[in-house]
Parts: structure tokens; sequence; C-alpha cells
């Protein structure tokens, strides 16, 4: 075909430029191009869509005990009216339909009585409310690759602050705003002219600022990891606006349709409805995965998403980590944690929490206890050789591999391979951490002189 050359051409612009000596307005447009290229694979391979489609199945079962509970708990403070106005707001792209389905399920959430529902009536509301902030978490922790997930005590914090603080607080911001607008001097003001039209202008760009703000807030709480700032700000901007756009979209080209009226009749609302909350799901997922990969911006590769380590180069950096871990605790300086180490050996983190864990299991260091764990030496350096922790490595990845016993062996090949490894053992087994920290000291001695 003859888009197989153009293909490669720009497979190769994004991905064998070198970005070093290029300017940042140079260097941006090919980050961007590599972003949206991994993204891009992802969701070709449906990662993003099946998370966005379990995502969809959980909102139906927990929607109406979510709204029920916020409706309860932001009624004590003022502000109920609010839940049915973000509502609204949300299924505003689906136009009259949107304001059926807002009807219909505030009617739901009037039924709910607690005095009617008892003890497990509410325990199960609150179950289904809990999964349905598990489910986000582990969405967004799978796109982070993040396998531990948060404590029972440190999960309901979080919900509660979330759920409920979050919301609070900003109710009251806007109700504070409402107030000083309402002030008859500031009335005044407003209705100059330039100002008025200021104010006009802005009010147009505000939602759309707070959609950003609550993505923003969204991809720096839910994963189970340190995200920063400024890609939390880039991924929660891209999906703002991709959020327009599709809201356009859907209020343009699918509402009005009437092949789903005619399709599904009276299932049509109900349709359209699924059909939203999918593509509100998936971009919000598509955004925390623009998050991801900014962080990860300099450890990005086209085929995986992000770069794996060989065999070589995990075995070098367990060393390289040990050598660093044993100099700290040998010289008296602060101890590493998983994030500055990575940093020192410039490491994906996910790679170095892969490394430490291995190093952890095979008993050669330890975590330090506090709110910020750090990694200390867990046995003299002079008792760590270098061919144990090869064979820790090793033993790893052959977890899970296929009987050697059971594959073909030519006697001339077994018997280079046999000679490879002797070799590899009689230099590794009499190496210890302790020898290349000697090596080391002599080197700079050397040099010093």
């Amino acid at each position: 075909m003859f888009l197989d050359p153009l293909f490669t051409r720009l497979r190769q612009f994004i991905w064998e430029t070198p970005l070093d000596d290029l300017p940042f307005w140079r260097t941006a447009p090919i980050q961007a191009g590599q972003i949206a290229w991994v993204v891009g694979r992802d969701l070709l391979d449906g990662r993003l869509n099946l998370r966005a489609m379990s995502l969809v199945y959980t909102t139906l079962l927990s929607l109406v005990p979510t709204i029920a509970i916020a409706f309860a708990v932001f009624r004590a403070f003022g502000y109920a009216v609010y839940v049915q106005d973000f509502l609204a707001r949300l299924l505003e792209p689906l136009g009259p339909q949107g304001i059926e389905i807002t009807t219909r399920i505030m009617e739901f959430v009037d039924r709910v009585n607690a005095n009617v529902l008892g003890t497990v009536g509410f325990a199960f509301l609150l179950y289904t409310v809990i999964s349905m902030v598990k489910k986000i978490e582990a969405a967004f922790n799978d796109i982070w690759r993040v396998e531990a997930s948060r404590s029972l005590a440190r999960q309901f914090t979080e919900i509660v602050s979330m759920s409920v603080l979050g919301p609070i607080v900003l109710f009251t911001a806007i109700g504070i705003m409402a107030g000083v607008l309402s002030n008859a001097y500031i009335g005044s003001v407003i209705d100059f002219g330039p100002v008025k039209f200021l104010i006009l202008q802005m009010s147009k760009i505000v939602p759309y600022l707070i959609l950003i703000a609550t993505f923003t807030f969204l991809y720096m709480m839910i994963p189970n990891t340190r995200v920063r700032f400024v890609s939390a700000l880039v991924g929660a901007t891209v999906a703002g606006v991709a959020w327009g756009i599709a809201g356009w979209a859907f209020a343009t080209f699918v509402v009005r349709s009437a092949q789903y009226v005619a399709v599904y009749s009276a299932f049509a609302s109900l349709v359209v409805f699924m059909i939203w909350l999918y593509a509100a799901w998936l971009i919000l997922l598509i955004g925390c995965s623009i998050t991801f990969y900014f962080q990860k911006r300099s450890h990005l590769s086209p085929s995986i998403g992000l770069a794996h380590l060989t065999p070589r180069q995990q075995q070098r950096m367990a060393v390289q980590a040990l050598v660093l871990i044993h100099e700290a605790f040998d010289r008296g300086s602060l101890a590493w944690t998983d994030e500055t180490l990575a940093r020192r050996l410039h490491l994906p983190a996910e790679s170095m929490t892969e490394i430490e864990a291995l190093l952890t299991e095979g008993g050669f260091i330890a975590r330090s206890d506090g709110q910020k764990p750090r990694l200390v030496p867990a046995r003299p350096a002079r008792l760590v050789r270098i061919c144990d922790i090869v064979a820790t490595l090793r033993q790893r990845r052959a977890n899970g591999s296929v009987n050697d016993a059971l594959l073909t062996r030519l006697p001339m090949v077994q018997e280079f391979f046999e000679r490879v490894r002797d070799a590899e053992n009689d230099i590794l087994e009499n190496t210890t951490i302790a020898d290349l920290m000697q090596a080391a000291d002599n080197s700079s001695a050397n040099e010093a002189r």
C-alpha cells in the first residue's frame, strides 16, 4: 500500500529523531506525537476500551445509590440542589433525553428511604458506592502499572475526602461567588459594558476550567503512586478539551439521529445514556493514560508503551542499586528511597519497584519503617555475592517457564552453553559488592594522585 512508506517515515520521525540538542518548540511536538502513538496503541489493543465498558456496567449499578448518599449528605449542608444540577450538566449533551434521564434518576433517589431500607439495605447501598470507587482506583492503577492497592483505612479516608469534602468545598466556593456577585455595588460594576462582556466570555470558559481542575485532582489522588501536578494537568487539559468536543459531537450527531428512536423505541434513552457513559469513561481513562505517559515520557517505546529492561540491564541495575545502598550505609549518608534511587539510575519507577522487590525477596535489602520507607542493606557487603544476585533475578524470570528437561538438546550446542555458564560463574562466584566498592575506592585514589 502507498501508506506504508508514509507510516514508516512518520514512525522514524517520531521515534528516531534525537531530542537532546533540539529546542523546546521542536521537542514538544515530537514528544506529543510519541504520547499520542502509545495511547493510540493502548486503544487499539483494547485495554482502555475494556476498562471503560466495565466502568459503564458498574456505574449503572451504583449510580442511584451514589446519588442517594450524596443527596443525603449534601442536604445536611444545604447543597442538595447542586447534586441535581451536577447530574443535569453531566447529561447535558443528551439534550431532551438527558433531562428525562435526570428526572427519572432523581425520582429513584427520592424513593430511597433509609427507614424503609434498614441496616442491611443501607449497607448494600454503601457497598455499591465503595465498590465503584475501588473499581475506578483499580482502573487508574492498571494504567499506572501499580499492583499494590491502598489499605482499607486509607481507602475510607480518601473516599470521604474525594466524595464528600471535595464537593462541599467546591459548592461553598460557588455559593460565596454567587453571594459576591449579588452584592449591589458589584452588580452595578458588572452592568458596565466591557466588564459585562468579559464576564460573559469567562462564563463560557469557567465550566471547562472547573472540569480540568476536577480531572487534575482525580489524576493526582486516585492512583496509588506519586503523580506530578504538571503531568496531571496535561492529561486533564487534553481530557477536558476532548470532553467538550465529545459533548458537542454527541449532541449534534447522536442525539438528533432518528435511527436510535426507530430501532430501540422506548429503550432509546437508555441506549443513548449508556453510549454517553462509555464515551465519558473512555475520555477520563485516556486522560489518565496521557498523564502516565507524559510523566514517563523519557522511557516510552513504540511497541509496548513503556520500555522494559532486558535481563542484562536488570542485572546491572540491581548490582548498581546495591552498590549505592551499601555506600550510603557505610558513609552514614541519608538512605535511598525507591524514588531517589530511580532518579539516580535513570530508571522508570516501575522497573525500580520490580528490582527493589526482587532484592527484598532475596534478602539483600530491607525497607526501614516510617512514612517514607528507605532502603538499607540486609547483610554486610562482603557477604553479598554477585552470583547470588544474578541467580535471584534469573529464578524470578524462570518461574512459569517451560521445563528445560522437555526441550531438545543438541550435544554441541549444549556443550557450548555449558562452557559459557562455567566461565561466567568463575567470574561472578568470588566477586562481592564489597569488591566492587573497593575497586571504586582504589580508582578514585589513583585519580587523586
